[in-house]
Order: structure tokens, then sequence, then C-alpha cells
């Protein structure tokens, strides 16, 4: 992936500390790209108790034997969410439609980042992605997929609760605030670095750490 791509591609508008974009022409279209924790955190809660309930009830999901395959999967997650955010929403576009479309997964977020509206996905982003999760997982798993998809998605509500807080809070403890700087440092300094919310890890395994100069 070329940094000098990204770079540009954030260098095409400047961060603005207030305000929204509209994506669609028209206006109820647009409503459909905004949400609310009060909406994703709840639905997503209640994907994972039907997946849950469905394993236990219907597929005889052995939890006793595989109850490793839970913080397994919040594990994969923070994988996941490192190469989605790195491959897919920081595409190097090369031509005007495909600047669009990333523009609209994610680069509209760097442009408004303080639009509260659109730091989740929408609702049908999610029953997507929740609904390809656990087609692939029961295809690689079998019946254990309802053990390890519900804690991809306990990881992806952890994520978004994370990306929230920054974006909505003040760290609330002292702890918490490298985490802050990190996600900071994403959007303001290195958007060809600092790709990881909720974890370091794959940042400093795939060397797309912000400089340590700038980390103080």
């Amino acid at each position: 992936m070329s940094t000098a791509t990204i770079r540009q591609a954030h260098a095409d508008f400047v961060p603005e500390k207030s305000g929204t974009a509209q994506l669609s022409k028209y206006r109820f279209l647009d409503i459909f790209t905004r949400t609310s924790p009060w909406i994703i955190l709840p639905m997503d809660a209640a994907i994972v108790s039907i997946i849950v309930y469905a394993g236990v009830t219907y597929f005889e999901t052995n939890w006793a034997t595989y109850w490793w395959l839970f913080p397994l999967g919040l594990f994969v997650w923070t994988f996941i969410e490192y190469c989605l955010h790195r491959f897919a929403f920081h595409f190097p576009a090369k031509n005007d439609s495909e600047k669009k479309v990333v523009y609209t997964i994610h680069l509209v977020h760097h442009h408004y980042p303080n639009d509260h509206h659109r730091l989740f996905q929408p609702p049908i982003v999610n029953l997507f992605l929740s609904s390809l999760f656990m087609g692939l997982g029961y295809l690689i798993l079998g019946d254990q997929a309802f053990i390890f998809v519900p804690a991809l998605i306990v990881g992806y509500m952890l994520y978004s609760f994370t990306h929230f807080s920054i974006h909505k809070f003040k760290p609330p403890f002292k702890f918490l605030k490298p985490v802050w700087r990190h996600h900071t440092l994403h959007h303001y300094r290195y958007p060809e670095k600092a790709f990881g919310v909720s974890t370091f890890l794959w940042d400093r395994l795939f060397g797309t750490m912000p400089p340590k100069e700038m980390e103080k």
C-alpha cells in the first residue's frame, strides 16, 4: 500500500471540528448512513444472544469443551479490525469512483471526526457483516461457530464503544491515555499509521506504529 497515496487522499480535505457530510443527494437515504450506540449496541447484543441460544438449543454446541474458542474469537477480531482499517477503509483509490466509495465507507469519518452519528457502522452494515461472519464461520467450524462468531461480534462491540468514547469523551483513566493518543495521531498526524483502536499489537508487528517522539 502506498503511503503517499493515503496521504494524498487525506490532503483532499481538512478535518473539520464540527459539522457533517451528506453522503446521498436524497436526504431520506442519508438517514440510513447514520446511527447511534443506543441502536447498534443493543442490536449486536441481541444478535449474540440469538446465535448463542440457537447453538445451544438446536445445534448442541459444546461450550464446556470448546470454551476457548470465545477468547480466541476476541483475539482474532483485533486482527480483523486492523486489516479492515488498514486495507479496506484506507484503500488507495486511483479513480473518482473508488475515491467516492472509500470516502463513503471511512474517509468521511476523517473529514468529520466529531460527527457522532457516524462513529458506528449503520444497522444494515452490521446485519450484513454478522450474517457474513456467521455463514463463513459455520462453513469452517461447523457447530463451534456458535461460540467463535459471537466472540467476534463482542469484539466488534468493544472496539466500537472504545472508538466512540475516544471521539466523544476525554480518557476516564490515566492508563487509557495512550489509547486515546494513538487514535488521535492516526486522525491528525499519521493517517497511514496507527490503524489499531482496541490494541497496538498489530501496529507493532506490522510496523505501523507512529514515531516514538509523537507518541510522547
